[in-house]
């Protein structure tokens, strides 16, 4: 019996993980900034704090492979920073787990802010690509989307 329950959470996981993926390809028209949630960040963070032994610091270099093919980025970049970010996530599971929810988004802003900037710093070193600042308004919109995504997961936990 643990072991069906266990599958079936772990298909949650990954179904949702996809939904993330595809939400943050889909391009959103009209297209002023470039400023849009990081749902594969958002949703891995929580899943990490949900469970810590399922979702890992491999499910993030996973994902980052995945975001990397699908967007036609070098290879690697999404991958390091989702990496590192699983990592931090992971070492301070129970500082972060046990926050009140604003609290926590003042965290996924930082945590925003990290990967933003491994991702930059990154592109810079390859590409030497310039910084504009609308890439760091979406860390804002991360720490603001994160309460709601908090809310609905615990509905649908509920159900």
């Amino acid at each position: 019996m643990y072991n069906k329950f266990n599958n079936y959470k772990l298909w949650v996981v990954y179904s949702s993980f996809i939904i993330a993926i595809f939400l943050q390809t889909i391009p959103f028209y009209p297209r002023i900034w470039n400023v849009h949630p990081s749902w594969t960040m958002i949703l891995l963070i929580r899943w990490i704090t949900i469970l810590p032994n399922q979702v890992n610091i491999g499910t993030g270099f996973a994902l980052g492979l995945i975001i990397d093919i699908i967007l036609g980025s070098t290879l690697g970049i999404h991958s390091l920073s989702l990496s590192i970010l699983a990592y931090l996530v992971s070492r301070n599971i129970y500082f972060f787990r046990y926050m009140p929810i604003w609290q926590q988004s003042f965290i996924i802003i930082f945590f925003s802010f990290i990967n933003q900037s491994i991702i930059f710093l990154v592109k810079f070193l390859i590409n030497k690509v310039l910084c504009t600042p609308e890439i760091f308004w979406s860390c804002l919109l991360d720490g603001g989307v994160w309460p709601f995504l908090v809310l609905l997961m615990h509905k649908m936990h509920r159900n």
